[in-house]
C-alpha cells in the first residue's frame, strides 16, 4: 500500500531528475533529449526552480510507503500553458521511476492536479496531448475522465518518424470533486 502526494520541486530533487534523464523511454515520452549532458540538465533545472515560467505549475509526485516512510520523489505533474484569461491549461504527467509506472501513481497524481486546477486555479478546461505510441498515457487520460477531442495526424516527428498526436480535453463540469472519487485517488495498493 502506498500514498501519493504532490509537492513543489526543490534543489534536493536534482539527483532524481538526473537519474530519469538516463532513461530513454522516459525522455522520449516527455520530449526530453536523450543523452543530455548532466551539466546542461542541472542548469535547466536550477533555472526552472529559480525563475519558473508564469504559465507553468509543476509539482513533484511523492510516494509514501513502508519502504519510503518519509516519501520518495518518483515523477512530476504539470499544468502548463496556463491561460488565466481563457481559464485553461494543459496537463502533463511524467513518472520517472520505471517501477512506479502502471501502478496507479500517475492516476492519483493526475486527479490531484486536476482538482487543484479546477478548484484552486478556477480553470474551466484542461487539455492533454499524447503521441500515438504512448498507449499507456492515452489509457490513463481516459481513466481520468478526459474525452478524445481529435487527432493531429502526422503532427510531430519522433525518432525520425511522423507521429499522430491525440488531443484530449476535460471541462470543469466533467470532473467530480475528490470527495466523491475512489480512495485510490490518493493511495494505491
Amino acid at each position: 500500500m502506498f500514498e501519493v502526494s504532490l509537492r513543489p520541486l526543490a534543489l534536493r530533487d536534482l539527483p532524481s531528475v538526473l537519474d530519469w534523464s538516463r532513461d530513454e523511454a522516459f525522455c522520449l515520452a516527455n520530449g526530453w533529449p536523450v543523452g543530455l549532458p548532466p551539466e546542461q540538465l542541472q542548469d535547466w533545472f536550477v533555472r526552472l526552480l529559480n525563475n519558473p515560467p508564469v504559465d507553468l505549475v509543476r509539482r513533484g509526485i511523492v510516494v509514501t510507503s513502508p519502504q519510503y516512510p518519509s516519501g520518495h520523489l518518483v515523477g512530476f505533474v504539470d499544468l502548463r500553458e496556463l491561460n488565466p484569461l481563457e481559464k485553461r491549461a494543459r496537463l502533463r504527467i511524467a513518472i520517472g521511476e520505471e517501477v512506479h509506472r502502471g501502478q496507479g501513481v500517475g492516476y492519483a497524481a493526475g486527479l490531484q492536479m486536476l482538482e487543484y486546477g479546477f478548484t484552486e486555479l478556477g480553470l474551466e478546461r484542461i487539455v492533454a496531448k499524447v503521441h500515438n505510441s504512448n498507449s499507456r498515457m492515452r489509457s490513463l487520460l481516459e481513466k481520468l475522465g478526459f474525452q478524445l477531442e481529435g487527432i493531429l495526424r502526422q503532427h510531430e516527428t519522433r525518432q525520425g518518424i511522423k507521429e499522430d498526436v491525440y488531443l484530449f480535453g476535460m471541462l470543469r463540469a466533467e470532473f467530480p470533486p475528490m470527495s466523491t472519487i475512489h480512495p485510490l485517488a490518493q493511495s494505491a495498493s
